[in-house]
């Protein structure tokens, strides 16, 4: 790799990575307080919050990645041009598409990443995720056990309650009688108890308070006595639910090449027909969006030698931004089997493939005159015209 091309990849994947690195971690901040509500309230152990984080990475890393790209080209550009760096690069010889070339290599890399996150990670994680929102929410045994009453879902156990608050978290004046298989019996009783989760395999575990125990070995044998300020009883649920599903009953649980098979094997009849093309298609759309980012952001990010910097940047994001949304919507019409995904999703595509080449060739054969500097110059000239009215009407006569 020659010097030109590490000197303009390194300008690129240092803001690439502090922006995934922002997006990521300002996502997951996020949903970590919605889960801290959602798992400890239905008393599971902390490392289920990790778990269920580290399943959305991938989700929100297919999200950040092709914006932090768009954005890392884009300010690199923005800053080689602000400082003339591209104009003496042009005055050496060197064109526009001989500086974009690396660019243009990282994305195919960006495109084989995106293959692996967006086709096979996702589909898996998603799964992941559902499995152990399903696992936390689950509450079976909730609605099952009623105060006052005794309650003999718990494997060999009989529970008996006073009162129960918290969802059923927490219990109090709590009596268990377990029957032995040698003809004895263990008697537990407690002031307080906690259902939760345990650490090592996510089982309920019910942990008491305050009590005492008393266990029979059997008929004319001893009888064992103790108090207790913790005991944990694991819980061994005759009511347990359903195991989750299997994978792949949403067509988003799909991998590619899955979703391939279905394409070709499910008849137009089948409800998941209409969705699983959509998916197929929307997947595609974003893995091949990676080659035209460098494509549209090189010519934003070249502007600034004729406005200022924030310009080009904000007109690249909103750019991204409609077509992101275009896509979005391409797929739910897609899905409801509305429009074709030729229509929906392919033809945005083409439209923002064949805009972004076109800007990039426009501004490969007119540096510094080209439309795409023009239409910029024109918009700031008309948010400069706008301010001015505003300060002339807030001015004292």
């Amino acid at each position: 790799m020659k010097l030109l091309d590490r000197y303009i990849l390194a300008k690129t994947l240092w803001p690439l990575i502090a922006t995934v690195s922002i997006a990521l971690i300002a996502l997951l901040m996020e949903q970590t307080v919605r889960l801290l509500d959602l798992v400890v309230n239905k008393g599971g152990p902390l490392s289920l919050i990790l778990r269920m984080l580290a399943n959305l990475i991938p989700h929100y890393l297919g999200i950040a990645l092709p914006a932090a790209f768009f954005l890392g080209v884009l300010l690199a550009v923005s800053r080689l041009s602000s400082e003339s760096e591209l104009d003496a690069m042009h005055a050496s010889g060197v064109p526009l598409h001989r500086m974009i070339a690396p660019l243009m290599m990282f994305a195919v890399v960006l495109v084989i990443l995106g293959t692996i996150i967006i086709g096979f990670l996702q589909p898996y994680t998603r799964y992941g995720y559902r499995a152990l929102v399903y696992l936390v929410t689950e509450t079976a045994w909730y609605s099952a056990l009623e105060k006052g009453a005794f309650f003999s879902g718990f494997g060999n156990s009989t529970i008996l309650v006073d009162d129960i608050s918290e969802g059923g978290r927490k219990l109090t004046g709590i009596f268990v009688y377990e029957d032995k298989k040698d003809g004895g019996s263990v008697t537990t009783t407690a002031q307080t108890g906690y259902v939760v989760r345990s650490n090592a395999d996510d089982r309920l575990v019910l942990q008491l308070e305050q009590g005492a125990r008393i266990d029979a070995e059997g008929p004319n044998k001893k009888v064992n006595a103790l108090t207790f300020s913790k005991l944990e009883l694991p819980l061994d649920i005759a009511l347990a639910p359903e195991p989750y599903r299997i994978r792949g009953a949403s067509e988003r649980e799909q991998t590619l090449p899955e979703l391939w098979h279905n394409v070709w094997t499910l008849p137009p009849t089948d409800p998941m027909y209409h969705p699983v093309h959509a998916e197929l298609h929307e997947r595609l759309v974003r893995i091949a969006t990676y080659l035209f980012l460098p494509l549209l952001a090189f010519p934003l990010g070249s502007s600034t030698r004729r406005t200022r910097r924030g310009t080009g940047i904000a007109v690249g994001i909103v750019l991204i931004v409609i077509f992101y949304y275009l896509i979005q919507f391409g797929h739910d019409v897609s899905a409801n089997g509305r429009l074709s995904p030729w229509l929906s999703l392919w033809l945005p595509f083409f439209v923002y493939a064949g805009f972004s080449s076109w800007a990039f060739w426009e501004a490969n054969i007119s540096p510094g005159h080209n439309f795409v500097e023009t239409v910029l110059a024109r918009i700031e000239g008309t948010f400069d015209s706008l301010r001015q009215i505003g300060r002339r009407k807030r001015a004292p006569a």
